[in-house]
C-alpha cells in the first residue's frame, strides 16, 4: 500500500531527515548474548506536502509492546509534573466520581493519580509486562488497543479518555481519535499528551527522531487532527518546559451529521401531530416563509391541511414551491383571509416577523415556529 499522510491522508511527501545508523528501537535495551542480533535501521523523516505533518512512513513490529515498560514514576520532576496535570483536568471539568479511561497507561502511575482524585479509573495497555505491573496495583487493566471499533462492550461509557505519551507510536492517529470518540459519552473530553515538535526545531535536537516514533506533532497537527475528528479543542499548551504539547478535548455535542438526520426524520411527524391537532380545533394554518429553509423543510411533511403559504418577497408572490406546490401569497392576504395559527419557517427573521404580525396585522392567533426537528407554540 502507498504510504500517506497520517493525518490528512496526502500521499505526497519530502524527505527531511536522515539518519543512516539509527536503532532499531530505543527502549530495549538487552543482554550481551542478543548483542549480535542487534542490527541499525536506516531513518528517514518525511513531511507532508499539503498539511505539514511529520512523521515516518514505516512503523513498528507487530510485537513491539509485548515486553514495552517504559516507566517515569522514579523521577521526583516527573511525578510532580504528573500530580498537577492530572488534579488540572480532573478539576476544570469536575471528573471527581466519574469514569475515566487511560489508553497505554504503561505502568499505570498516572491512573493511581486519577483513582486517587476520585475518578473511577480504566486503565488500557497492550505489553503484557506493564499490563501485570498495573494490576498489581489494583488497577483495573485490559489489554489491546484503542481503534474505531475495537472496544465496542465499551462504547459511550466514559466520561474522559486520557492518552500521555501514546499518540506518537499509533500508526493511524484518525483512527485512533475515532476509537477515543466511541468511548467517550456525547461531549466527553479527552487529554492527549505527545512529544512538541516545537521543542525538537528549536534545540536543533536530532536525537528526538528515532523509528519508536511514527508521528512528530506540533501544535498545528494536533489541531488539525482534533477538528478533523470532530473534537472542539478546550485547551492547547507547551508543558513541562515545553517538552509535551498538552491538548484537552471536547467531544463536539452533535459531532456528525446523525443528529441533523434524526432532526429531519422527526419533522415530518411533528408537523403532521402539529397540523392535525389544529384540524381537530378547527383552526385554520398558514406558513410564513418561502426561503431555502421553508421550502426544503415543506418538502419534507404533508402540507395538504395549510391553508396557504406566505412571504414578503416579491419576487416570491404567486410562484409555487418545489414539491410541496404551495402558491406563494404576500401577507396582506392574512387581512381578506384570516387565519387562526401561523408557523414560522423564515428562522432568521423570526423576531421581525412576530412583530409585523402584531403590530401590521393585528393578528391575536397561534404563532410557532421550527425549533431542530420540533414545532414550538410561541402561545403555549
Amino acid at each position: 500500500m502507498k504510504p500517506f499522510c497520517r493525518i490528512c491522508e496526502n500521499e505526497i511527501f519530502e524527505q527531511r531527515l536522515y539518519f543512516p545508523k539509527s536503532p532499531r528501537n530505543i527502549e530495549r535495551l538487552f543482554n550481551r548474548d542478543f548483542l549480535a542480533q542487534d542490527t541499525p535501521v536506516n531513518l528517514k523523516v518525511f513531511q507532508c506536502k499539503k498539511c505539514g505533518h511529520v512523521q515516518l512512513l514505516n512503523q513498528l513490529q507487530d510485537d513491539y509492546y509485548e515486553e514495552y515498560l517504559m516507566t517515569h514514576s522514579h523521577v521526583k520532576k516527573m511525578l510532580n509534573f504528573q500530580k498537577n496535570q492530572a488534579k488540572q483536568f480532573v478539576d476544570f471539568f469536575s471528573l471527581g466520581g466519574k469514569r475515566v479511561f487511560e489508553a497505554g497507561c504503561g505502568d499505570g502511575q498516572f491512573s493511581l493519580l486519577l483513582k486517587e482524585l476520585g475518578c473511577q479509573v480504566f486503565s488500557n495497555e497492550p505489553s503484557a509486562v506493564a499490563r501485570k505491573a498495573c494490576r498489581e496495583k489494583g488497577l483495573e487493566t485490559i489489554d489491546g488497543y484503542v481503534s474505531a471499533g475495537s472496544l465496542s462492550d465499551l462504547k459511550g461509557t466514559f466520561d474522559a479518555v486520557v492518552a500521555r505519551q501514546v499518540l506518537e507510536h499509533v500508526p493511524l492517529p484518525n483512527d485512533f481519535m475515532q476509537g477515543v470518540s466511541e468511548l467517550l459519552k456525547p461531549a466527553g473530553v479527552c487529554l492527549i499528551e505527545v512529544p512538541s515538535l516545537e521543542q525538537s526545531i528549536e534545540q536543533n535536537r536530532f536525537f528526538d527522531f528515532f523509528p519508536d516514533h511514527l508521528s512528530y506533532f506540533s501544535s498545528g497537527a494536533l489541531t488539525h487532527l482534533f477538528s478533523r475528528n470532530c473534537f472542539e479543542i478546550v485547551r492547547l499548551n507547551r508543558v513541562m518546559d515545553g517538552e509535551y504539547n498538552e491538548i484537552w478535548g471536547r467531544l463536539e455535542k452533535n459531532p456528525g451529521l446523525m443528529s441533523l438526520q434524526e432532526a429531519a426524520d422527526r419533522i415530518s411527524l411533528s408537523f403532521r401531530t402539529f397540523l392535525d391537532q389544529e384540524t381537530k380545533l378547527g383552526r385554520r394554518v398558514a406558513i410564513w416563509g418561502a426561503g431555502a429553509k421553508g421550502v426544503l423543510t415543506l418538502s419534507m411533511v404533508d402540507v395538504h391541511s395549510v391553508a396557504y403559504l406566505i412571504d414578503l418577497d416579491p419576487v416570491k408572490e404567486g410562484r409555487f414551491t418545489p414539491v410541496s406546490h404551495l402558491q406563494v401569497s404576500n401577507p396582506r392576504r392574512l387581512l381578506s383571509e384570516p387565519v387562526d395559527t401561523i408557523i414560522i419557517t423564515a428562522m432568521a427573521y423570526k423576531d421581525e416577523i412576530i412583530r409585523d404580525l402584531k403590530d401590521e396585522y393585528s393578528f391575536k392567533g397561534k404563532i410557532a415556529f421550527l425549533s431542530g426537528g420540533e414545532i414550538i407554540s410561541l402561545n403555549e
